[in-house]
């Protein structure tokens, strides 16, 4: 039996739901475009997300963030879920947790330097779970070209935010390049979890809770060992 026909119990309502999480980004995005485009005197090209919580409606954006932190976080407990019990489970897990955290960060302290740290948390924990589901989807068919498609995804976060610094730096589009970053961020979570709510698995085959077992069914009887010997002795 291969990788491809071993039978798994379908995801619970439950996992699903956390699952949705992955679609948090969407929200996010949503709710700051349009608090940008109702905040006055704000300047979405050229201002930083952060910016709207220094407008009449930084209580809203705050609670942009707070949520998305925490939606972030639930994501973290379906990517557990997902992964266990594969060694992934943890270290991706974590850092997907940090950078919820760190979101939730960003809506508790809007100063500096405690919003930059958060802002820097965020960011860096992100780009630990890209790359390390880089490494994860190698050895994944089912999910041919998400390695390639993750080390793109975290490579373009660091030129935006990059040309960010720079922009914010001359006085130039700083927000559109922030944004972007965001966006591409975005679009990466929410097509991973549109392929897991379609019934992709990212547990690693020899995982499976049974396939140890299975492996030897599909041996079949072994021949006895000539010293008398049995399989794991």
């Amino acid at each position: 039996m291969t990788a491809t026909t071993a039978e798994r119990a379908p995801r619970s309502i439950a996992q699903r739901i956390l699952l949705a999480t992955g679609f948090a980004g969407v929200l996010f995005i949503g709710a700051f475009v349009v608090l940008g485009a109702l905040a006055p005197g704000y300047d979405p090209a050229r201002e930083t997300i952060s910016a709207l919580e220094f407008t009449p409606l930084s209580m809203a954006q705050r609670i942009n963030f707070f949520g998305f932190g925490l939606l972030l976080c639930t994501f973290a407990v379906a990517l557990r879920r997902e992964l266990w019990p594969y060694r992934h489970a943890t270290v991706i897990p974590a850092f997907q947790l940090l950078s919820g955290l760190g979101v939730i960060g960003d809506a508790i302290f809007i100063h500096f330097p405690g919003h930059l740290v958060c802002v820097l948390v965020a960011f860096l924990s992100t780009l630990i779970v890209l790359c390390g589901f880089a490494l994860h989807f190698r050895r994944l068919d089912q999910w041919r070209g998400w390695s390639a498609y993750s080390v793109v995804t975290a490579v373009l976060m660091m030129v935006l935010l990059t040309a960010f610094g720079y922009a914010n730096h001359a006085g130039g589009p700083a927000g559109l390049m922030e944004k972007s970053a965001t966006g591409v961020r975005t679009l990466w979570s929410v097509l991973f979890a549109w392929k897991l709510l379609r019934g992709a698995r990212i547990d690693l085959p020899f995982a499976w809770p049974g396939h140890a077992e299975m492996q030897r069914a599909d041996r079949g009887p072994t021949e006895p060992h000539p010293l008398g010997l049995n399989e794991g002795d």
